[in-house]
């Protein structure tokens, strides 16, 4: 039996839940003072940053993917985030296209790597791609460090282990300003792993949650946090 049109209207669906619930947010204003104009950005960092992405993208490894990178450039620009925390840095990829977008917005970002080696490497990246200034490597393990840093946050982007979302959930929704977004890496391809995350959020009075996903291959859990 071929699923594929099944999975295409599923992906529709959900897609357009998901565009829903950003025009529902719409228009999401930082609860921080008003955004500079955003600076020219010179054709040689231009350059620079074409190169470091390309040469990530070709090395991905546990990074996330192009389409989905950005999805997350996209969330920075369209929920004007000007605060924004990430767990799982690995190589510094999503970190350099959120931070990219948080230009547009003058905003900063706080990321979370447990390895010290990589953090060493996602910092030499950061500095390549001109972005040290908006975006600040933490090293340690997430659900500690987490805890010592200070919100709230417009933006908060998972992509650490799977199975430990809900330990991370109760540490960050706090932080998690209302009209501000939780996002959670491959929805899909570890769904059984965070079901129980699932369960919470799906259930929980002040989310409304989607799984969407751009390739149809894997996806974000999309969590918004009400307003009131």
């Amino acid at each position: 039996m071929n699923t594929t049109p099944m999975k295409r209207r599923v992906f529709v669906r959900t897609a357009t839940r998901a565009l829903g619930l950003l025009a529902f947010a719409g228009g999401l204003k930082s609860f921080t003072s008003a955004a500079a104009p955003a600076q020219p950005v010179s054709s040689e960092l231009q350059e620079a940053r074409k190169k470091i992405l390309a040469d990530l993208e070709a090395n991905r490894g546990l990074a996330v993917p192009p389409e989905d990178g950005d999805f997350l450039h996209l969330m920075v620009c369209v929920t004007e985030a000007r605060r924004v925390l990430e767990v799982g840095t690995f190589k510094g990829y999503s970190a350099i296209r959120m931070g990219i977008g948080l230009e547009q917005t003058d905003g900063k970002l706080t990321t979370i790597e447990i390895d010290p080696e990589r953090v060493k490497e996602s910092k030499a990246n950061v500095a390549k791609a001109g972005l040290s200034d908006r975006v600040t490597c933490l090293e340690g393990d997430a659900h500690q460090v987490a805890k010592t840093v200070d919100g709230p946050f417009d933006l908060v982007f998972l992509d650490a282990e799977k199975g430990g979302e809900i330990d991370y959930f109760n540490t960050i929704f706090p932080k998690l300003h209302p009209g501000g977004f939780l996002l959670l890496h491959n929805a899909l391809m570890y769904k059984r792993a965070m079901q129980p995350y699932f369960d919470l959020i799906s259930k929980h009075p002040e989310i409304i949650h989607v799984v969407l996903s751009l390739s149809m291959k894997d996806g974000f859990s999309v969590g918004y946090r009400k307003k009131r």
